[in-house]
């Protein structure tokens, strides 16, 4: 799979929890700016993070480097399954029932 999939795949499942975020704060009514300021800069450091982990396994054979590691795709499985906890998370709170469709019983 190219590389740029994987950083679509990572940036699709940070705009579903950004929105399911939203849905969430309008939900509960407790829509904060600050808090979503930062959550921002929590999503903006992911994928900071995800492009380090590519300059690294992009530069480590010019280096003579041979780790033969996928590093940005574990860091990006990573950030994806954070991802995907957040927005169960956000789910729970405004979707009765998320947790028989996802075989979870209460948390």
């Amino acid at each position: 799979m190219k590389l740029a999939v994987y950083a679509v795949i990572v940036a699709v499942a940070i705009l579903l929890d950004i929105i399911t975020g939203l849905l969430k704060a309008f939900y509960t009514k407790s829509f904060k700016s600050s808090v979503m300021r930062q959550g921002l800069f929590h999503k903006l450091g992911e994928l900071l993070a995800c492009g380090l982990l590519y300059g690294v396994q992009i530069a480590a054979p010019v280096l003579g480097i041979e780790a033969n590691l996928p590093l940005f795709q574990v860091g990006v499985g990573y950030c994806v399954l954070m991802e995907i906890g957040s927005i169960i998370e956000n789910l729970r709170a405004f979707t009765p029932g998320i947790d028989n469709i996802i075989g979870r019983k209460g948390a």
